[in-house]
């Protein structure tokens, strides 16, 4: 759910969902309202047509097969009745439910209108309704829905001062139909949910579509491009706004960096003569010092001070010019092996103590700048001797692949800790404390210069492993065919 564009399909699905549903179940229960209101509409002009006299049993036989007509030879009677005249009963329809006791059900006191009836008229005489033979007043009917007989009926209690009439409507059919109604809504649902969320998804690809528009110009822009700028799309103005800022910011991120650049680069031109100076003097004045005395003792100190801040100056100038595209690399094809020979032989003159191992078959070769290469497998070596165990082991392996050359630098020293894992290729980062000690030296420099090295000649340096014991360093460089053909095994150098 980390994609903005799944949770807007997917909220868009949600809140269609929760609409559909909500107004599905309003809609039914409004249809259902709807049916039972026409149902006891029907039945109380039923009732009323046939309350405006006192009617014999032989009217309500009458009334149940005209209804029973009406319902058809192969289905139930869907509305049955029951009548009771001056307090007996005269009618009940054969298919009467069991279930229901008309006598039991209460009967309704007022007449249309909200009113009483009183004295009680006399019922009208034999012949047609006039206004001196009138209709008798019917009563308001109650409405009552009971379950009897495994079936649901809306039963009418109405009646007029001398006859009591119950209707009961069987709702099944209806119940039925809204039934149908809800299943079929609830079909419908999924298929509705998919397509809402499809073009829910399709929508906001496209209201999104700017913004990796945006996020791809933002990812062409490197430090050798700062000068690039990200056009607006000319048909979003929300996004003018989100441009401007960003190329603003481009704008600052682009005079820092070239003020940044220019300062190291300028820093290290212009100390590097006095510190030249520098060093002359000391080593005018060494040689001028008596053997043994602290003025030699002093003057030495000095100078290894100024050798490496010398030292840091290069690696400083050369960083200047590889964060600014302009490490000039003279290349040319050279056989790694014959460099790693040269490298291991330096390290173990100045690491007696060490063992040093070298697997490097002859025939590698690489179109690289000799001078620069050799630097950072230099400091690769450097790094592992110096965060070495005592009496420990150097590994340096150089595997030959059809496009790329491996080179796996690995030392016994202890572990570098998961947190520092992330940052040893930053500039100035000395690690855990424990781990480097006092006695190591250096300046943060090295790994993050040789990954830079590396890296100019199309080429990757990774930590490759870390854990107690055991710390490698993985350098790959494009391969040049082999011309010379064959290979060999240099012996290991202790």
């Amino acid at each position: 759910m980390n994609s903005f564009r799944n949770r807007l399909a997917l909220g868009v699905g949600a809140t269609t969902a929760l609409l559909l549903v909500t107004g599905g179940w309003v809609a039914w229960e409004v249809t259902a309202k709807f049916n039972v209101e026409r149902l006891d509409r029907d039945l109380r002009h039923l009732a009323e047509g046939n309350l405006e006299r006192v009617m014999d049993a032989s009217h309500w036989t009458r009334l149940d097969r005209s209804l029973a007509f009406l319902a058809g030879s192969d289905r139930p009677q869907a509305c049955v009745l029951w009548v009771r005249n001056h307090g007996r009963e005269v009618f009940r329809s054969a298919q009467w439910p069991a279930g229901i006791l008309p006598e039991k059900l209460p009967e309704p006191t007022l007449y249309a209108g909200g009113k009483t009836v009183d004295p009680v008229p006399p019922p009208p005489r034999p012949g047609a309704l006039s206004a001196s033979n009138p209709r008798l007043p019917a009563k308001e009917p109650l409405f009552v829905t009971l379950e009897a007989d495994g079936s649901t009926w809306r039963v009418a209690v109405t009646g007029n001062p001398y006859t009591t009439f119950v209707l009961a409507a069987n709702l099944d059919e209806m119940d039925g139909d809204l039934a149908r109604l809800r299943n079929r809504l609830l079909m419908v649902l999924p298929a509705v949910l998919i397509v809402v969320a499809a073009v829910a998804w399709w929508l906001a690809s496209r209201a999104l579509r700017p913004v990796h528009t945006l996020a791809e110009a933002a990812e062409s822009i490197t430090a050798e491009g700062l000068d690039r700028r990200i056009v607006a799309p000319v048909q979003d103005r929300e996004f003018e706004r989100l441009v401007r800022v960003f190329n603003a910011m481009l704008d600052r991120l682009e005079q820092g960096f070239h003020q940044a650049r220019r300062f190291s680069a300028d820093a290290s031109h212009e100390l590097k003569t006095p510190l030249a100076l520098l060093q002359a003097q000391l080593e005018e004045a060494l040689r001028a010092a008596s053997p043994g005395s602290a003025a030699e003792r002093t003057y030495s100190s000095l100078l290894e001070d100024v050798q490496r801040l010398k030292a840091i100056l290069e690696k400083l100038l050369l960083l200047a010019l590889a964060d600014s595209g302009r490490l000039a690399l003279q290349r040319q094809p050279m056989d790694l092996a014959a460099m790693l020979g040269d490298i291991v032989e330096d390290a173990a003159a100045a690491a007696p103590g060490l063992r040093i191992d070298l697997v490097a078959p002859a025939g590698a070769t690489v179109a690289a700048d000799a001078v620069l290469l050799e630097q950072a497998l230099q400091n690769l070596m450097v790094n592992a001797a110096k965060y070495n165990r005592t009496g420990g082991r150097i590994s340096v392996t150089l595997a030959d692949g059809p496009e790329t050359v491996r080179i796996a630098v690995g030392n016994t020293g202890p572990g570098i800790p998961p947190a520092a894992q992330g940052r040893i290729f930053e500039r100035f980062f000395r690690g855990d404390p424990a781990r480097s000690g006092p006695e190591a030296g250096g300046t943060g420099l090295g790994l993050s210069l040789a990954r830079e090295i590396v890296r100019a000649h199309g080429g990757e340096l990774v930590l490759a492993a870390s854990m107690d014991g055991w710390t490698e360093f993985a350098c790959t460089l494009p391969r040049v065919p082999d011309q010379a053909g064959g290979g060999r095994t240099v012996p290991a150098a202790t």
